[in-house]
């Protein structure tokens, strides 16, 4: 796990079921305790949200629009102490439950507030996660065997819902992207919370990457010459999947790739784009902008641009012919094929 401190944690309980319209809350008076448990389930909370392949992104309200960034707000401005982030927390959940009177569909479970800092960055995490059904071996009792038996434990895997607010400026919003089909009952937490301008981390990733294609090739830092194009589609990747919290900072961007130059944000200040203010980025967009895979009739085939370009693989739209230009390719599957 990444080094992850936790300042104040507290939990909440929702109560509420899918086929009613009213909503009632459990409130935690005190915070809960920093033990090695605390942490590990944050940390694992953080880890899975962080698996999260496209999140919604976007800035929260202004405080004089909502009610919840109106006491987050507060919260900022009393530094940040436990007091006031106890007070934060009930007071948000008072808005959550005013927002669900009357709302059929949606299901309550446990909300963790967890004010932490991982890898520098510091941020609140705001999780909803249930109860779950497991089974486990115990001693039976009287009898020379084991048996099975039923407990309930916490689901980190499948958060229910799920944002974090993160430090400073910019898109300091993520929140868990649901699918078509729950979005109108996840819609209540998207409204709880104020998010404006939300966009997907593919829009945001494809967006980046269009820009980036205008931008001239960067120098190799060891040779001191252009790198070619697959290069930097290698180093872009990389670059993209080690970025911490997998956000993707313009300035940082520029710094890395071009030193003292600054062409993409000069780009971005020329379009009055937000990009600079950093996103997170969608790995899976990333992957399929460089690396291609088809596979019709039991065929299948992955490459990159790149072996279009150094001709190692050659497509005629005209027959419909593709050719593949790689000894080695040739001989494995000849090997296999006479086995």
């Amino acid at each position: 796990m990444d080094q992850l401190i936790v300042h104040h944690a507290i939990v909440h309980e929702l109560k509420k079921q899918p086929e009613m319209a009213e909503a009632d809350l459990l409130l935690s008076e005190e915070a809960l305790p920093i033990t090695e448990q605390a942490i590990d389930l944050i940390g694992r909370l953080d880890e899975t949200f962080e698996r999260k392949t496209d999140l919604l992104q976007g800035y929260l309200v202004e405080p004089d629009e909502g009610l919840f960034p109106a006491y987050y707000q507060n919260w900022l401005e009393e530094g940040r102490g436990r007091a006031p982030f106890i007070a934060f927390s009930q007071n948000a959940m008072a808005v959550l439950k005013d927002n669900l009177q009357g709302v059929t569909g949606a299901k309550g479970g446990y909300l963790l507030f967890a004010d932490y800092t991982m890898d520098e960055h510091r941020m609140l995490g705001i999780y909803m996660i249930r109860n779950t059904e497991g089974l486990l071996f115990v001693e039976d009792e009287g009898h020379a065997r084991l048996k099975l038996q039923t407990t309930a434990y916490l689901d980190i895997q499948n958060m229910a819902m799920a944002a974090r607010l993160l430090a400073g400026k910019g898109r300091n919003v993520q929140m868990i992207r649901h699918a078509r089909t729950q979005s109108a009952i996840s819609q209540y937490f998207t409204d709880w919370v104020g998010i404006d301008r939300p966009e997907t981390s593919a829009e945001l990733t494809q967006s980046f990457l269009e820009m980036v294609d205008e931008l001239p090739v960067p120098k190799d830092r060891e040779t001191g010459f252009a790198m070619n194009e697959g290069d930097f589609e290698k180093a872009l990747v990389k670059y993209a999947s080690k970025a911490p919290q997998h956000t993707i900072r313009v300035q940082d961007f520029d710094e890395h790739f071009y030193g003292n130059e600054k062409p993409l944000q000069e780009m971005l200040a020329e379009s009055g784009s937000s990009l600079d203010e950093g996103f997170r980025v969608d790995r899976k967009a990333l992957r399929n902008r460089f690396y291609l895979r088809a596979g019709v009739g039991g065929i299948s085939l992955t490459c990159t641009k790149d072996h279009f370009r150094n001709g190692q693989v050659h497509v005629d739209e005209v027959s419909g012919k593709i050719t593949i230009n790689s000894e080695e390719l040739a001989s494995l599957l000849l090997d296999q094929y006479g086995e």
